[in-house]
């Protein structure tokens, strides 16, 4: 069976170069992000290191992430509850107190009972999840109705990684946003809720400028996520960071071939020399991105990987009992023209994680 090692040293380089680079004062302030299976990594194994470095706050996908690394963090965020509605799991992650829920917009207010901890979403201007800021007033009047406790208020700038005049007006925006928050809060009688707004990239940008404002209108977290994992999400500098993942298959058989042979569907490949040919455990159908015709990839160890790729193999110019597929997935990522999270998300949950 394929399985992922996950590279406790690299983590533990990653938390120490981010903290540095963005708040080296305050390591509390560096949250992790844990949705989507630790961006495919695992999340109780990221999770266990995260909590061995510190780190207090965690951000995840659904109710059952949470419920999963719940022991391990003083404060979790669930971004989107309902993406696994289950009544069950919604009863016991509101009896938790430190667990928090995202709410993206004035209907979802009503979902929650009193006395649930909720952050509320504003859209900056990514105009993609969120109320505007003309409807925070509407927003806490709610809130206040309910009973609801205000844990943070928060957005997403949408352009950390791109070199454009729209990441510093998102800044401003989420500024005035804070601004606009602070004295509706007074008004209600609502304690001050934490700010946040900035992933991997941006927060290496803007945490400068964070730093300058006034201690009130400080973002209190930085909610990283692609780069605990060894990645920058875009093309600009940020430290340089190491990748925690490595994917390993196992051999199933080997066949000496001579030149000239062709391999798998439709022979797309062909021996250039005489060889050895193997087929290994793991394919598209374990989530690993379907490599075809045309495609040049090559394992960590420089052993070619043939096309087509197989649902439950591929076949590799080697005889080794094992490969290591990748540990740096950039490559992957480029020759699918993607990005490393949508190769390391596909990877099946079921395959095993294990930390060394």
């Amino acid at each position: 069976m394929p399985y992922l090692e996950i590279s406790k040293n690299n983590f533990f380089y990653n938390h120490k170069i981010i903290t540095k680079a963005i708040t080296p004062k305050n390591s509390e302030k560096i949250a992790i992000v844990l949705k989507d299976n630790a961006y495919g990594h695992g999340i109780t194994e990221v999770a266990t290191l995260a909590k061995e470095v510190g780190i207090q706050t965690a951000f995840v996908k659904n109710i059952q992430e949470a419920l999963s690394i719940a022991p391990l963090f003083k404060n979790i965020t669930i971004l989107y509850p309902n993406s696994l509605p289950n009544q069950s799991a919604l009863k016991s992650a509101l009896n938790i107190p430190h667990i928090a829920f995202c709410v993206p917009s004035l209907e979802s207010l009503q979902d929650y009972p009193a006395n649930t901890s909720i952050e509320l979403k504003i859209d900056s201007g990514m105009h993609r999840n969120g109320i505007t800021k003309e409807q925070l007033h509407e927003a806490l009047t709610i809130i206040q109705a309910h009973n609801l406790r205000l844990k943070g208020i928060f957005t997403h700038n949408g352009y950390g990684d791109d070199l454009s005049s729209a990441f510093y007006a998102q800044n401003i925006e989420f500024l005035e946003i804070k601004k606009e928050a602070l004295k509706l809060c007074a008004h209600f009688k609502i304690p001050r809720p934490r700010f946040h707004s900035l992933s991997s990239s941006g927060a290496m940008r803007a945490s400068a400028f964070n730093a300058t404002l006034p201690q009130e209108l400080q973002d209190d977290l930085f909610r990283i996520g692609i780069a605990f994992y060894g990645y920058n999400s875009g093309s600009l500098e940020i430290p340089k960071l190491k990748p925690i993942a490595s994917l390993f298959a196992n051999k199933i058989s080997t066949l000496k071939l001579e030149k000239g042979a062709s391999i798998g569907y439709s022979g797309v490949s062909t021996l250039k020399t005489n060889g050895s040919i193997s087929t290994y455990d793991i394919g598209y159908g374990d989530g690993l991105f379907r490599l075809r015709e045309g495609m040049e990839l090559y394992t960590a160890e420089g052993y070619r990987i043939l096309p087509r790729a197989s649902m439950d193999c591929i076949s590799v110019e080697s005889d080794t009992p094992k490969v290591c597929v990748f540990n740096d997935v950039r490559a992957f990522a480029n020759a699918f023209k993607t990005i490393p999270y949508e190769i390391l998300t596909h990877l099946h949950a079921y395959i095993p994680r294990i930390i060394v």
